[in-house]
């Protein structure tokens, strides 16, 4: 008995042992996180900075400079007209505070659920809403930063924390606050506060503010560029109606009233005000958005020095031109894209005409158009002469082609040619040649071609598929910057630089001058022999109107179609197009233009014939009078040229007793040889009939009598 008495002690010993040890760990633990907590705390109260409303309202300007150091514009300096918190009415009070901080009258600086719901979604991945209180928020947009991730991140909420319960909310009102929150910000158009705001967007004090202008003007505060009735007002409208939404749930309106507002489209309120802007605004705009997109940092609200890439004389062509061209209307519109080949930098934009003010929408790099035939040297015949050696007499046949899923290619004029040469097929831009072309090439090969020329594809599924109508333009597009710049390859034997419009920025509220530069890598994306046969083809496509003292230049135009059911819609014939382009190339600057209207009406529309007429008197315009002289494409080494008879499989070299007709020259990659002959004979005759109704174009074939060599295939 006594044995196991003892043997129980020793247990219990034991047991007590582990169960100290561990109570030990676990204070040790507790007090090293009291310990962490405590320096942290310490640290962000040694740290934060001073709350000092004099700097709501007063930040430096930005400066922009062209590419040769000039300056071309002063931005933020800050328009602005301060209102007290009785002359706000109290809509706009009740949707700010419904959209930012429902509890916004009842905490202290911190709203400790919202907070802890935030974080508790943070750290499981689950998306729990914004944390930050409308104080925060006060103390984030002017006194720490918009930092979010990391260790820095949590620096900044603790500080915008200490800053709001310990600074603001116990020095100042809930009024006062309201006035700093409503004051401060940058709302858009070179606007700040809700004042300038009301009168930009408006026409009308603040004071005078209704529901729906109250909502738009709420719903601007988190991203004022994004949000910009100017620039996306399908967004803008979607966000004032998630504005009501939550007025509704937190009973600051009824149903009604909010059904009501939602069915009123913000086009019906807010003014489409005119306004003097800097002439060089379209490409001030192109640079601002980059920086914000490479930075976070907004240089309307950040005071920057930017380096740019824009030359002033190039810009003034195109300016000048917006200027003095005639338009059919009003509303068509042209967005024009300049790049330099050589370096990718956008040293000129067509941003669109018509500017209102700061940040509308830019036609150069904010519109997504379907490119039409402009994409046939990039998902066709490009990848075809990179990855399966073709030459410019790789033979094609011009006929009805199905698409692997049904349907049936068509030509634009409705008629098949038979035999033609590569060359033939591009410069003549023949659909079905292309569709041929694209199939007969490796679906990843095509797709490594154009993404690594800054093209994004629509893709099928989740294997990078991209479908066949992508042969011909039919996918969800380009801007014309990202045009000019995939072009651009052909233009400087192969090589693809990212387009950029800044080379520099130095930070100038920095207590030590901080200077960011920006270096572009130059990469390799084709051979040399692929952009030049490219770049021989399209000379041939320029207009003979368009041209530049001793300079090659290289054209590929497109356009794209409406379906057939939003035409019968609208009442408008088959004629009428969506997109018309024009790429233009020279060994220096590749320059996209696209002409077209924003939507489809019964009133702005264009027809195919009036669209290649206008494209080519626009291109004449700018291309004649920005591309450098005396500038030729080089024909690499690795080609050679050779007089061929057209219409036979292999290629036959002409002799003296072929027709001259019959003969063109060609160019091989080097090692090929057309195959010699004695004497010429004229091929065999074949003819095809075709009925079918192309199921895009809708419109049917006719019979055809041509010359076609019994086998003809892609090389």
């Amino acid at each position: 008995m006594k044995k196991k008495t003892n043997k129980n002690n020793k247990r219990n010993k034991k047991r007590l042992n582990k169960i100290n040890i561990i109570s030990a760990i676990i204070i040790v633990f507790i007090i090293i996180g009291i310990s962490a907590a405590g320096g942290f705390f310490l640290y962000i109260y040694f740290n934060a900075p001073e709350f000092n409303t004099d700097l709501l309202y007063k930040k430096e300007s930005s400066n922009i400079y062209d590419s040769k150091g000039n300056l071309i514009a002063t931005i933020g300096t800050e328009k602005r007209q301060i209102v007290s918190y009785e002359e706000l009415p109290q809509v706009l009070i009740d949707a700010i505070i419904a959209t930012e901080d429902s509890r916004f009258f009842e905490h202290n600086g911190l709203d400790a659920p919202r907070f802890l719901k935030a974080s508790y979604g943070y750290f499981t991945g689950e998306n729990a809403g914004g944390a930050s209180t409308l104080t925060m928020q006060v103390s984030k947009n002017t006194f720490t930063s918009t930092e979010s991730e990391g260790l820095d991140g949590i620096i900044r909420k603790f500080t915008d924390i200490y800053l709001s319960v310990f600074k603001i909310e116990k020095d100042y009102s809930k009024e006062d606050i309201i006035e700093f929150y409503v004051n401060a910000p940058y709302l858009g158009g070179g606007n700040y506060g809700v004042q300038m705001a009301a009168r930009t967007y408006f026409q009308k004090d603040v004071g005078d503010l209704n529901l729906i202008e109250s909502a738009i003007i709420a719903g601007m505060f988190q991203a004022p560029g994004e949000y910009d009735p100017y620039i996306n007002p399908d967004k803008t409208n979607e966000r004032k109606n998630e504005v009501l939404d939550l007025m509704l749930r937190h009973g600051y309106i009824t149903e009604t009233e909010a059904k009501v507002a939602k069915e009123i489209d913000i086009s019906e309120v807010v003014k489409d005000t005119s306004s003097t802007v800097n002439p060089y605004q379209g490409f001030i705009d192109t640079v601002v958005q980059e920086v914000i997109d490479r930075t976070g940092y907004n240089p309307y609200e950040t005071s920057m020095d930017i380096y740019s890439t824009m030359v002033k004389s190039k810009q003034d062509v195109i300016n000048k031109f917006y200027k003095t061209h005639k338009f059919k209307d009003n509303k068509v519109q042209v967005g024009i894209g300049m790049i330099d080949n050589d370096t990718g930098a956008i040293i000129a934009v067509g941003a669109g005409r018509n500017k209102k003010g700061a940040m509308s929408l830019n036609y150069a790099t904010q519109i997504n158009r379907h490119p039409g035939s402009t994409a046939k040297p990039l998902f066709d015949y490009g990848p075809g002469i990179e990855y399966k050696n073709w030459s410019t007499y790789t033979p094609f046949i011009d006929k009805a082609v199905k698409y692997t899923n049904g349907g049936t290619m068509r030509n634009v004029d409705g008629r098949y040619l038979g035999f033609l040469t590569l060359e033939q097929c591009l410069v003549k831009s023949r659909n079905t040649c292309a569709l041929q072309a694209f199939k007969s090439l490796s679906n990843s090969k095509i797709n490594k071609f154009v993404t690594s020329l800054g093209i994004t594809p629509e893709y099928l599924g989740n294997n990078n598929y991209i479908n066949e109508a992508h042969s011909i333009g039919g996918f969800n597009g380009v801007s014309p910057v990202q045009l000019a710049a995939a072009y651009s390859a052909f233009g400087n034997g192969g090589y693809y630089t990212e387009p950029h419009s800044i080379t520099k920025i130095v930070y100038k509220n920095s207590k030590e001058e901080v200077v960011e530069e920006f270096n572009f890598d130059k990469n390799k994306v084709m051979k040399n022999t692929t952009a030049y046969m490219i770049a021989y083809m399209l000379k041939k496509v320029t207009s003979s109107s368009v041209k530049v003292k001793g300079t090659d230049l290289a054209t590929k135009t497109g356009t794209s179609s409406y379906d057939e059911a939003t035409l019968k819609k609208l009442h408008l014939s088959s004629s009428v197009i969506q997109d018309a382009w024009t790429v233009t190339f020279s060994p220096d600057y590749s320059v996209a233009i696209w002409y077209g209207y924003d939507k489809l009406t019964k009133k702005t529309y264009n027809t195919s014939s009036h669209a290649w007429s206008e494209r080519t008197k626009i291109q004449k315009e700018i291309v004649n009078k920005v591309m450098e002289k005396n500038s030729k494409f080089k024909r690499p080494s690795g080609i050679v040229a050779a007089r061929v008879v057209v219409g036979t499989n292999p290629p036959l070299l002409a002799n003296s007793h072929t027709p001259s007709s019959k003969v063109q020259t060609h160019l091989f990659l080097k090692g090929y040889q057309p195959t010699k002959v004695a004497s010429y004979t004229a091929p065999k005759k074949e003819t095809t009939t075709d009925n079918t109704t192309n199921s895009t174009n809708n419109s049917t074939s006719n019979t055809t009598t041509t010359q076609i060599p019994s086998v003809i295939s892609p090389q």
